[in-house]
């Protein structure tokens, strides 16, 4: 149940807060050959459903990516040209860093006496990526990619923003 939880929660958490962070890296790539004047529909492919993310999130992410392809002028089709493809990766990450600190002053230890504290410090943060791939339906082909990757500060205000936030970034260099 564990383990169900934490593949559940920990891509979710990325999607939802990567825009609200800093240092989110964004990069994309493409198919140098496709026309991409010729592409007019678009349709998210069945993978798209089964993101681990929750029903709402994955709602979130698909809105998000539809109204950037409509920006870029797609229309969507049940019949598309291309199809749209999702996946994320998240993945806990821990520092630790400890901190001692002392009392009686630098000689109290050389003779025995004094006293020292010590504390750890854990901070917890999210690397996540989340990838978005458009394929040609009629070639059966990856013509581009964009992917954004990051650490994730989980503690966020508003989600649906911050999801819109992180496609559109990932969409900045799309070659149309």
């Amino acid at each position: 149940m564990k383990s169900k939880f934490l593949k559940m929660f920990l891509p979710a958490m990325f999607v939802i807060v990567m825009a609200g962070c800093t240092g989110i890296k964004v990069s994309s790539d493409f198919d140098r050959k496709a026309d991409f004047s010729k592409y007019k529909t678009f349709n998210f492919s069945k993978e798209v459903d089964k993101v681990t993310l929750n029903d709402l999130n994955r709602r979130r992410l698909k809105d998000a990516i539809t109204k950037e392809m409509e920006a870029k002028g797609y229309e969507t089709s049940t019949t598309p040209d291309v199809l749209v493809n999702a996946f994320v990766k998240g993945q806990t990450k821990y520092t630790a860093t400890a901190n001692t600190s002392s009392f009686g002053g630098p000689f109290m230890y050389y003779r025995g006496w004094g006293s020292s504290s010590t504390y750890v410090d854990v901070n917890k943060s999210i690397e996540g990526t989340l990838f978005i791939d458009l394929i040609d339906v009629q070639e059966k082909k990856m013509i581009w990619e964009g992917v954004a990757e990051g650490l994730v500060n989980p503690r966020t205000e508003t989600r649906e923003d911050q999801i819109n936030s992180v496609v559109k970034l990932i969409f900045t260099n799309f070659p149309r």
